[in-house]
């Protein structure tokens, strides 16, 4: 019986399958990643679209009334951001990037809502709570950072 390790016996091919998940990691959390990390926060208006779930712990399905829905073409979108009041709000849907202002890099299946990668925030129990009330009552934004090429990602909810 050899006791010699996979590892030991293939190192190229083991080291090459390291480094594609490694990559995949990256590739898969970047966009958020360098929304949280460089983005600038937008308060956008916020309603709950499914509370807890207890199934995947206490994550809030969020809807955005200020962000237009998908204009019935699937694919990449753009919706420029426009000042109302305190908050933002998307201004349309538009196939090519916006050349100036904020904007949220989105995906559109061709109908219904677009995913913006902004849709659920995970909170403790406690939050969750709280949030599934202020959120019903219209009470509630998201903070989301958004980055220089679009990618957005929610931190935080916050009283209007």
């Amino acid at each position: 019986m050899n006791s010699r390790s996979v590892f030991s016996s293939h190192p190229v091919p083991v080291a090459g399958a390291l480094v594609l998940q490694a990559v995949l990691l990256v590739a898969a959390v970047a966009p958020r990643l360098s929304a949280r990390v460089t983005g600038m926060e937008y308060r956008l208006a916020v309603g709950l679209v499914d509370p807890i779930d207890p199934l995947r712990g206490a994550y809030a399905q969020l809807d955005y009334p200020g962000l237009p829905r998908a204009d019935g073409r699937p694919g990449p979108v753009y919706v420029p951001l426009a000042r109302d009041g305190g908050l933002w709000k998307g201004s349309g849907v538009m196939r090519q990037r916006p050349a100036s202002g904020p904007y949220i890099a989105c995906e559109s299946a061709g109908h219904a809502r677009l995913s913006c990668g902004i849709d659920s925030l995970f909170l403790s129990q406690a939050e969750a709570l709280r949030a599934q009330n202020e959120l019903a009552d219209d009470r509630m934004a998201a903070i989301v950072k958004i980055d220089a090429g679009g990618n957005a990602a929610v931190v935080e909810l916050a009283p209007r």
